[in-house]
């Protein structure tokens, strides 16, 4: 039984062959007769595109902030508004620090003439001490008012040193060009300055925007078609038909 199995199978792939070659055969008699096509072969460069949806942002933006304690005397600016590197952009009510500036000029000059009287005392005490006409301890009495008067003086021109320092600080000025964002506080309204542990108040957001960034994310498996410098192609949806040239700044991983 298997004998004949084996044998009808053979039969069966011989006569199929022969029936597959006339066909072959035939079709390839039809095929001659018909027309030849050919086609030259060129070597092409095989171009790769990675499109990336991103976040258009200024290159440059800055949340404004005093850096002193204060209440908000002037508001120069809007949203909207474009200013230039050094315009004013908001002032802090500095009346009680010019008052205290009055106070603490008063306090120096007051310093100052009793250090003089102190300095002229001790110069005269150490003269009187070396001829041994005082004792030790009236010159070290005189020595030591003047050490005290020297640094009252000292104490308080630094004093004066830091409340014009404030002043200095309650006009804030634009720091690059740049054009308004947004205003989160209105004149009269009390701010809280950004020294020490404190974040401090944002009053304006401004930005750069003559120059923007495209924050885009790009498959882990096409980073390694990029590289800085690389220039690519932009296109901005809201804008239809805009089209701009860019290029690659940092790659983040």
């Amino acid at each position: 039984m298997k004998k004949f199995v084996f044998i009808i199978l053979i039969l069966i792939t011989v006569a199929g062959g022969s029936y597959g070659f006339l066909k072959w055969k035939n079709n390839s008699d039809q095929s001659s007769q018909k027309q030849i096509l050919t086609a030259v072969a060129e070597r092409k460069n095989i171009v790769f595109s990675i499109d990336a949806a991103g976040e258009i942002l200024p290159a440059e933006q800055v949340s404004v902030r005093p850096e002193i304690n204060g209440r908000i005397a002037t508001l120069n600016v809007d949203i909207g508004d474009k200013v230039k590197a050094g315009d004013l952009l908001f002032t802090l009510d500095d009346q009680d620090l010019q008052t205290e500036k009055s106070s603490m000029l008063t306090e120096i000059e007051g310093a100052k003439l009793r250090l003089d009287r102190a300095e002229r005392n001790y110069k005269r005490s150490l003269q009187l001490y070396e001829n041994n006409l005082i004792s030790q301890e009236v010159f070290e009495d005189s020595k030591t008012e003047y050490e005290l008067a020297k640094n009252a003086l000292d104490r308080a021109e630094k004093a004066l040193k830091i409340v014009e320092d404030k002043l200095t600080k309650t006009r804030i000025v634009a720091p690059f060009d740049c054009t308004v964002l947004t205003r989160a506080v209105s004149v009269g309204q009390a701010v809280s300055g950004s020294g020490g542990y404190n974040s401090g108040t944002e009053v304006l957001t401004i930005a750069n925007l003559k120059e923007m960034i495209i924050n885009a994310h790009i498959n882990q498996a096409d980073i390694t078609r990029l590289k800085v410098g690389q220039e690519v192609n932009i296109e901005v949806e809201a804008v239809q038909g805009l089209k701009l040239k860019g290029i690659i700044e940092r790659i983040a991983p």
